[in-house]
C-alpha cells in the first residue's frame, strides 16, 4: 500500500506542477492543430518578420505577438545536439527495460520529430542536484540548457550567463505554450523579464491551483449530527463535539479535535495551520493591501496585527476546552498524522493536497473513515478569506549565454505541452504517468514543464463527467483521475480516494476552490520579488521569536500581552524596515496592486 501511496501521490501532487491537460471541453480550442501528423502548423503572419532565415524585426511583447511567426515544431536538418543536466527523483520512476536517460520514449520523440538531440553534460540524484549545480556554475563549463530556481536565475542573470531568450519565444512559442505566459499567467513571466526581455521560460502554479481549507471526518459528523460548518460558531460547535461525544464509539474519553504539531515548524508554519488564521482576516506568508492602499504583513502589518492577536487568543481558549492535543508543542508532522490515523482527532488544518497526504493513509488504519474539505469558516471580522500568490514560480528554463540554437528551447517546451497536455495531442500514458503502474515518465525529461491550472482545469471537466456521466470529452490525464474516483465509490478502492475528495463536486478540496474564487474570498500577496538581504538576515530572528511566543500563549503560560511584547519587537528588528522594503518596492513597480485586478 505504502508504494502505492507514494506513486499516486507523485502521480497527483508532482504532476500538478509537470503536467497539465487544458481544462474543460472547450480548452483545447485554442490549442494548436495536432503536432502527430507531420510536425507542422499554420504560422501567424507578423509585420516586420520575415521568413525562417531572418531576422526578427517585429513587436517585443507577447501581448503584440499573440501567435508564432515562425514554426513552433520545425524539424531541423541536418539534426542539432544541444546539452542539459538531469537530476533525477531519487527512484521517483523507473525505466522500461532497455531505457536509458539517454536513450528512453523522449530523447526518441524529440530527435524523430524536432531534430534535436540532447545530451547531459552530467545527471544526478536529486539529493545532489544543489551541490553538483553550485560546482557547475562556479566552474563555467555550462550546459545550453538549464532549469533552475528562481534564486539561481537572479544569479545567473547578474552575472551574464544568460541569452535573451525574448526574440525565439516571440518566433517559436506555439499558441499552447503562450497561453501559460500571458493574462493571469502573465506574473509567471514577471520573474524572468528583466528590462522588457524575457531571459526564461518560467513554470509554475497559478492562484487557482491550490489553497488552504479544512478537512474535517464527515464520518464522525454523520455520527453526531452535525452540520459542514460556516462559521466560527458552527466550526466551534464541532470541535466541542469531536471532544466531548465520543465520536469513535470506544466509550473513553480519548478524541480531541484539532490535529496539530510544533516541534517541527518550518519557515512558513505559524503553529496552528494557515487556514486557522484565514478566520480572522490574518494571512501568513503575504504582503497585503490595506485599507489605507500601503502594503503589510499579513500577520503583523498594522491593521493586521489585531486580527493574528484575536487568533491567537482563540487558539488559547481551545486548548484549554481541551480541543487542541495538550502535547502538541512537542509533537512533530509524523507524531501528528500518527494521532489522526489512530483516529484521534477529526480536523486537519490543510491545503488542497489534504487527501493525497496524509489523509489517504488513514484508510489503512479505518477504510470507513471518511474526511471532506471545508472552505475557511467565516469569523469575527467578515467572512474567511485565504491568501495566495498570484502566480508560484516553481523553476525556470534557461539558456546559457551563447548557445548556438536558443530557439531549440522553445520548440522543447512546445512539444512537451503537446505530449503532455493539449488535449488535442497528448499521450499522457506514455509521456506522463502510467495508469497501469504508476510510472512517471515525464521524470525522464530533465527541462521540469508546468501548466499554472492543472489540477483545478481537472476539477471543472471531471465534476461535469460527473454529472452527466458522459467522459467523452475528457483527456486522457482527467479520465484516469475520474476512473480512480468511480473505483474508490463503486469497488472500494482506497487509491482512488484522493482523486475522489479532490476533483468531483461535493466535499472536495477544488470545489471548494472554485467557491474561493467565485466569492471573490482571495487576497492576493503583493509582494512577487526575491527576498532582500534584509529580509533573509533578519527574518529567521523574529520567526523564532514568534514561535516561543505562541507556544506559550497558546498553552496559558504567558497571558496574550506576550504577543503585545513581541510585536515591539518585530517593529524594532524587522517589520519597520522589511515593511519601508516592500513599500518602496511596490511604488517604484508602479503602484498598481494584484488585489485591484484579480480581486
Amino acid at each position: 500500500m505504502k508504494k502505492q501511496i507514494f506513486a499516486l501521490l507523485l502521480a497527483a501532487v508532482m504532476i500538478l506542477g509537470f503536467t497539465a491537460c487544458g481544462g474543460d471541453n472547450t480548452s483545447g480550442t485554442d490549442a494548436n492543430p495536432s503536432s502527430k501528423t507531420d510536425g507542422s502548423q499554420p504560422v501567424s503572419s507578423q509585420a516586420g518578420t520575415g521568413g525562417e532565415d531572418e531576422p526578427y524585426s517585429g513587436p517585443m511583447t507577447l501581448e503584440e505577438v499573440p501567435s508564432p511567426t515562425k514554426d513552433p515544431f520545425g524539424k531541423y536538418d541536418p539534426p542539432i545536439t544541444v546539452t542539459t543536466i538531469h537530476t533525477s527523483n531519487d527512484g521517483a520512476f523507473w525505466m522500461p527495460e532497455g531505457d536509458t536517460l539517454e536513450d528512453n520514449v523522449y530523447t526518441r520523440r524529440y530527435s524523430e520529430q524536432l531534430g534535436i538531440n540532447y545530451e547531459f553534460k552530467w545527471t544526478c540524484p536529486g539529493s545532489q542536484a544543489a551541490e553538483k549545480l553550485n560546482t557547475m556554475l562556479a566552474s563555467g563549463d555550462l550546459p545550453d540548457f538549464l532549469s533552475v530556481d528562481r534564486t539561481t536565475f537572479e544569479k545567473m542573470y547578474a552575472a551574464g550567463l544568460l541569452e535573451d531568450l525574448t526574440v525565439p519565444i516571440l518566433e517559436y512559442a506555439s499558441e499552447y505554450t503562450r497561453k501559460y505566459l500571458t493574462g493571469d499567467y502573465s506574473y509567471l513571466l514577471d520573474a524572468a523579464t528583466k528590462d522588457g526581455k524575457y531571459y526564461g521560460l518560467v513554470n509554475g502554479f497559478g492562484y487557482q491551483d491550490g489553497g488552504d481549507m479544512f478537512w474535517i471526518r464527515k464520518d464522525w459528523m454523520d455520527k453526531l449530527n452535525l452540520k459542514v460548518p460556516e462559521t466560527l460558531e458552527d466550526l466551534e460547535a464541532v470541535m466541542e463535539a469531536f471532544k466531548t461525544q465520543d465520536p469513535d464509539g470506544n466509550g473513553a474519553d480519548d478524541t480531541y479535535a484539532v490535529a496539530m504539531s510544533a516541534s517541527s515548524q518550518g519557515a512558513w508554519q505559524y503553529t496552528l495551520g494557515n487556514a486557522f488564521f484565514n478566520i480572522f482576516q490574518a494571512y501568513p506568508n503575504a504582503w497585503y493591501e490595506n485599507s489605507k492602499g500601503e502594503i503589510e504583513s499579513g500577520l503583523f502589518g498594522e491593521e493586521a496585527r489585531e486580527r493574528t492577536r484575536t487568533a491567537l487568543e482563540k487558539a488559547a481558549e481551545y486548548y484549554q476546552k481541551g480541543y487542541f492535543p495538550q502535547d502538541f508543542a512537542t509533537m512533530d508532522a509524523d507524531m501528528m498524522n500518527e494521532d489522526i490515523f489512530n483516529g484521534k482527532c477529526g480536523i486537519f488544518v490543510g491545503d488542497v493536497w489534504g487527501a493525497y497526504w496524509p489523509l489517504i493513509l488513514h484508510l489503512d488504519h479505518d477504510p470507513n473513515a471518511d474526511w471532506i474539505a471545508v472552505p475557511v469558516v467565516s469569523g469575527p471580522y467578515g467572512e474567511g478569506k485565504i491568501v495566495r500568490d498570484a502566480a508560484q514560480v516553481q523553476n525556470i528554463l534557461v539558456a546559457t549565454k551563447g548557445c548556438e540554437h536558443p530557439e531549440a528551447l522553445v520548440k522543447m517546451t512546445n512539444l512537451y505541452h503537446d505530449l503532455n497536455n493539449n488535449p488535442e495531442t497528448m499521450e499522457f500514458s506514455t509521456f506522463n504517468t502510467d495508469p497501469t503502474d504508476n510510472n512517471q515518465p515525464f521524470l525522464m525529461y530533465p527541462l521540469g514543464i508546468y501548466n499554472p491550472t492543472f489540477n483545478y482545469e481537472g476539477h471543472v471537466a471531471i465534476k461535469e463527467a460527473m454529472k452527466t456521466g458522459n467522459t467523452d470529452g475528457l483527456c486522457e490525464a482527467y479520465k484516469q483521475f475520474y476512473d480512480q474516483a468511480e473505483a474508490y465509490v463503486n469497488e472500494g478502492d482506497s487509491a482512488g480516494f484522493p482523486a475522489y475528495r479532490s476533483y468531483p463536486e461535493e466535499g472536495t478540496s477544488f470545489e471548494v476552490i472554485e467557491k474561493y474564487q467565485n466569492n471573490k474570498l482571495i487576497v492576493f500577496n503583493e509582494y512577487t520579488a526575491e527576498e532582500t538581504p534584509f529580509m533573509i538576515e533578519n527574518g529567521p530572528t523574529v520567526k523564532k521569536m514568534y514561535d516561543e511566543m505562541a507556544i506559550q500563549v497558546i498553552t496559558g503560560k504567558s497571558d496574550i500581552t506576550a504577543f503585545d511584547t513581541f510585536m515591539e519587537s518585530w517593529d524594532e528588528i524587522y517589520g519597520n524596515t522589511a515593511t519601508q522594503e516592500v513599500n518602496d518596492w511596490f511604488q517604484a513597480k508602479g503602484g498598481e496592486s494584484i488585489q485591484s485586478k484579480l480581486g
